[in-house]
This record gives C-alpha cells, sequence and structure tokens, in this order.
C-alpha cells in the first residue's frame, strides 16, 4: 500500500495546510458517544453537546500524531493543540448547520470525481502524483479497490483522507457561494468614486489644543463619565482577571553546588584510568551531554580547558570546573596542530547544579510559612515588602491565556482566577511549578461586556482632556461671534489654506488626522461658513473654497477592486459572523 505510506507521509502537511478544524472534522464522526452529561460538557453550541469524551477522543488523536511528527511537545504546544480541537469542533457544527441550511452536500457521484475525475481535489493530486507531476489516477483507482485488503489502520487512514477532501468540497462551494453573492450597483459605484477622487479645498479658522497648557485644565469625574458614556461601546471586552504573584524560586543552595563538585572530584581518579572513555562518560554525565570525540579548536573550548589543554598531554584529565550551571571534568583525548592552529578532542563528565530535594523542601516550608500568615491581600502586600520580595501583575488574564510572565505555562493558575467561588483579595493556594512555588492574590474581575470605567478612562485620559480644551476654547470662541479672524488672533489660533480633501483620506493639512473637520469641510456647501467643530487636536471652523469632481465612475474598475475586497473580507470572516451569532457556551477553561 504504497498510496497509504504518501498519504502518511504527506498528513502532516495536510493539516497545516487546512488546519486542524479538518482534521477535526475528519475524526469527528469516528469518535462520536452519545453522552449527554450536563456536567461533562466541554462547550454547547446552539443546544449540541461537546462532551469531555468525544473532546478528548479527539484531543489524544491530534496530539498523538504531533507528538510522533515533531518527536515531542512542550507544554504550551500541547495547550495550543487542545484549544485549536475544541475551536474546530464548535465550527465544526456551526458550519455544518450552515451548510443544511443551504441544502450544500457532496453526491456520490460527485465523490468519485474528487479522486477519478478530469479535475480530481487538490490534495488528491498532491498525495497520488509521481516525482514529475504526473497524476497516477491508476493507483487512486487500485487502492480504492482493494479497500477490503488494507489493514485496520491503513482502512481508517483513507476513510480520514476521503472525509477531508469532502469537507474541503463543501468549504469550496459555500465559499463559491459568498463570492458569486456579490453585485456592485452603479449608484455604490458612483459612491466610491466620489470617496476616492472628488476633491475639496477650503478656508480653516483653528486653535489647536496646545494652546492651553495641560496643568491650567481641571478633568472633572463629570467629564470622565461623560466620556465613558459616550464611548464605552466601542470598546467590548471578554472576560478578564487581574492578579498580584510572587514567584519562590527554588535555587540550588551553596551544598549543593558543593555536592555536584564533589560528585565530578570523586570520578577523576577512574577517568583517569579507564579504558572504555566513551562507556564512561555516557554512564556517569548528564543525559544531555553524552560522549562526544569532534575535534575542535581548542580556542572554542571553556577558557581555563583550553589552557589546561594547551599545557598538558594526551590522557590528562582536568576538573572539576564550573562551566554554564555545571561542574565538569575533561579527558584529553588527543591534540595536534593545523596550521598554528591548536585542535583538540576532549570527552567531557558533567554534572549540572541543580536544587536537592532538602533544598525544595526548605523553599516550600518558606512559602508555606508565607500562605499560613498572609491570609488578606493587605497583608500580603506588606509580606512582599517585608521579606523583600519581587511583587509581579497581570492584569489581562483571559479564559485562553495560558503563559503568565515569570512562570511559563500555569493553566492551574489561570483556572483558579476563573472559579466561581474565588472573590478580589482571595489568596491562591501554593502553586508548583518547575523549580519555582508561586502564590498570588486576584485583584480584579471584568465579566464579559465593556471595558471597565476606571480602565477606560484612564486608559482615555489624553483623549478626555483634549475633549475638555475643545470645549473650553469653543466657550470662549462664542465672544467673538463670527468675527473668526479676531478669535484666532485672542485665542492663539491660525489661518490654514487646506486642498485635496477627499472622503478617503484622514489626514488635514497641518492638523493631522481631523475626520471630523474633514467630514465637515466636505459635507457642507461651497461658500459657507460651517458650525464651530471640535475635532481631535484643535477647534475649527472651515469653509468650503473649491470643489473638484470625482469624473467619470470607472465602473468596470471599481467592481473588479470592490469584488476582491469582498472576497477577501466576506469569505476570510463569514466563520466568524456565524460564531458570533451562534449561541456558545465554552467551558474548555474548566478541562485543559
Amino acid at each position: 500500500m504504497a498510496a497509504i505510506g504518501k498519504i502518511r507521509q504527506h498528513y502532516g502537511i495536510l493539516v497545516i495546510i487546512i488546519g486542524l478544524a479538518l482534521l477535526a472534522f475528519v475524526l469527528g464522526d469516528l469518535m462520536k458517544t452519545p453522552s449527554r452529561n450536563r456536567n461533562n460538557e466541554v462547550a454547547v453550541v446552539n443546544g449540541e453537546d461537546i462532551t469531555y469524551k468525544d473532546f478528548e477522543n479527539r484531543a489524544q488523536q491530534v496530539i498523538t500524531y504531533q507528538k510522533n511528527m515533531r518527536g515531542g511537545l512542550t507544554r504550551d504546544e500541547e495547550f495550543s493543540l487542545r484549544k485549536q480541537v475544541l475551536d474546530d469542533m464548535i465550527r465544526k457544527i456551526i458550519m455544518e448547520e450552515e451548510y443544511n441550511k443551504l441544502g450544500l452536500t457532496v453526491a456520490k457521484d460527485e465523490v468519485t470525481d474528487l479522486f477519478l475525475g478530469e479535475n480530481p481535489n487538490q490534495y488528491v493530486v498532491q498525495n497520488f502524483s509521481d516525482a514529475n507531476g504526473n497524476f497516477l489516477r491508476d493507483e487512486v483507482a487500485n487502492t480504492i479497490a482493494s479497500f477490503n485488503e488494507m489493514t485496520p489502520e491503513a482502512q481508517d487512514m483513507w476513510l480520514n483522507f476521503e472525509n477531508f477532501v469532502i469537507e474541503d468540497r463543501m468549504a469550496e462551494k459555500y465559499n463559491s457561494l459568498l463570492k458569486h453573492g456579490y453585485y456592485l450597483p452603479k449608484k455604490m459605484a458612483d459612491r466610491y468614486n466620489d470617496n476616492k477622487n472628488l476633491k475639496r479645498s477650503a478656508d480653516v479658522y483653528a486653535v489647536r489644543y496646545t494652546t492651553i497648557p495641560d496643568s491650567t485644565v481641571v478633568v472633572t469625574e463629570s467629564d470622565k463619565k461623560e466620556f465613558y458614556n459616550t464611548y464605552y461601546k466601542k470598546y467590548p471586552t471578554d472576560a478578564t482577571r487581574g492578579i498580584d504573584y510572587v514567584i519562590f524560586e527554588v535555587k540550588p543552595s551553596a551544598a549543593d553546588k558543593e555536592a555536584a563538585k564533589k560528585f565530578i572530584e570523586d570520578l577523576t581518579a577512574e577517568f583517569k584510568t579507564t579504558d572504555n572513555v566513551a562507556g564512561f562518560v555516557n554512564y556517569n554525565s548528564d543525559t544531555d551531554a553524552p560522549f562526544d570525540d569532534t575535534w575542535m579548536k581548542a580556542s572554542e573550548l571553556p577558557v581555563e580547558l583550553e589552557d589546561a589543554v594547551a599545557k598538558n598531554e594526551v590522557g590528562f584529565v582536568y576538573g572539576p570546573y564550573e562551566y554554564e550551571g555545571a561542574y565538569n571534568a575533561a579527558r584529553i583525548l588527543g591534540k595536534e596542530k593545523r596550521n598554528d592552529t591548536l585542535w583538540a578532542q576532549v570527552a567531557v563528565v558533567k554534572r549540572e547544579i541543580t536544587a536537592s530535594t532538602d533544598t525544595d523542601r526548605a523553599v516550600f516550608a518558606e512559602v508555606n510559612k508565607f500562605v499560613t500568615e498572609n491570609k488578606t491581600e493587605e497583608q500580603f502586600d506588606n509580606a512582599i515588602e517585608t521579606l523583600g520580595l519581587n511583587k509581579r501583575t497581570n492584569q489581562s488574564i483571559r479564559k485562553t491565556t495560558s503563559n503568565i510572565a515569570g512562570i511559563g505555562n500555569a493553566r492551574d493558575l489561570v483556572r483558579w482566577t476563573f472559579s466561581d467561588d474565588v472573590k478580589v483579595g482571595d489568596l491562591s493556594k501554593v502553586f508548583a511549578y518547575e523549580n519555582m512555588y508561586v502564590v498570588a492574590v486576584l485583584t480584579k474581575i471584568v465579566p464579559e461586556g465593556y471595558a471597565p470605567y476606571e480602565e477606560l478612562v484612564s486608559g482615555h485620559a489624553t483623549q478626555i482632556m483634549k475633549e475638555k480644551k475643545g470645549k473650553m476654547i469653543a466657550e470662549k470662541a462664542k465672544a467673538y461671534g463670527t468675527d473668526y479672524q479676531k478669535m484666532i488672533d485672542a485665542l492663539g489660533g491660525e489661518f490654514l489654506t487646506v486642498d485635496n480633501i477627499t472622503y478617503d483620506g484622514r489626514g488635514f493639512g497641518g492638523l493631522g488626522v481631523e475626520e471630523k473637520i474633514g467630514g465637515t469641510a466636505l459635507g457642507i456647501k461651497e461658500g459657507v461658513y460651517s458650525e464651530p467643530i471640535e475635532g481631535g487636536n484643535a477647534f475649527a471652523i472651515v469653509k468650503a473654497t473649491k470643489t473638484t469632481p470625482a469624473g467619470e465612475t470607472d465602473y468596470a474598475t471599481f467592481q473588479r477592486d470592490k469584488k476582491a475586497q469582498y472576497t477577501n473580507h466576506i469569505v476570510n470572516g463569514a466563520y466568524n459572523a456565524l460564531l458570533e451569532s451562534a449561541k456558545v457556551e465554552n467551558n474548555g477553561i474548566l478541562f485543559f
């Protein structure tokens, strides 16, 4: 079954090209179970459950495959795969509902064409072509005909591949519907043409906000509330949590360092006399430092070892010496000069300096004392200051967060922050990670919805200040009525002539980005002064002085350009729109 071998060989490429979504799809029907335990749901999508058993079966399939492909996975990589698998299972349910509503199917005859027709599916061609790129149609036919003679593993692989190709065809049909559903009316093309090519010039009487020093402006709570009530809907937010935390590192003690040194010292005598250097090194050295007799330039060795090689003969053992967090001993296996450069062969026994069990216990006792004596956020802060510890903070933890600065993968800590029984001010249990212990206090809970008041107004202090200045200048400007020259003379303003104002443009002469002022200049009649405008950077009154029409609409060009823009935006964003309108309860944080 050479063809199956090729599919196995390229399966990783398929996963990368199409994404794990399709891999989850093709595995889905094989793993389906009827469980409806409401307490065991990783997600519920439009009333359909994704049970833990279903999810875990699929996740293990993908994780096992990727481990075999990559030779192993880190905790972060495994977390990312689990998240992707769940996202893809949710996607599958949503898209299948959409396909059913639209009546999209792939008929049996169509499946045959995907494999054996005049224009087979791209992934069939990819997996059944020779070195010259010639499609091997007979090989596909023979593979299908010999299905009953395949091993169970090969049959599963073929069925997965077949489902993979069918799903690709379904997605192709769906995208084709979206693409062909576009039409650009002539009036809309005219509007696009005006937006791009109609130009205006304007006289502008402006007072920049920089004319008022910040120190003279008092931003009140009322100003902040007005800003928040005006803009908060522009800042939706996921559910987030904030924590302060402290890391207790488990570092090797002086005794641990001495133990590593003594270990190497005790080996040196036998290292000098052994006849089996390779075996000796492999047995005694750390696993990441096996025997290596590669010739190296002496200058590429650690400085003190370079000096020892230069001064001593073959067979000499140098050590213990400390290098890159370990104690080492090195035996000279060979040395020679090459073009006045000293080269050497050295065998190295390495012992990393690591924290012992006793050291770990001592640090844990310190941490346990810390959490026992400090039960509140205030006590937590005071103890950190008293003990001279480094308090860290993370104020934007989401349910999908995996890494915490200084810790790495900390999913158990993230899950704790989202626990229903944890309140602001609560201290965590002791979390154990590699070479460290962590204690945290929950400082913030932000529910899904909109950015909190304090967070929004503090993050937009500059904008609030500008809006306050705009109101101040507008109030002062009233005293000068329509004598705009007198107004700018009195308030430190300026007169500008701005050309080439367009609907698509955002810049407005020397005033920078001024959408309000530019939009007003385009919206008023020629020769007419506008009402006062509180812009982004300046207060202004404008008068449109000249209009350059856009000219005749090149309908064909706009249709082509807008169709391409529509295709990219709608086709790529269609699923996101469906996801947003779906009823999805994602409980993934409880399971991984």
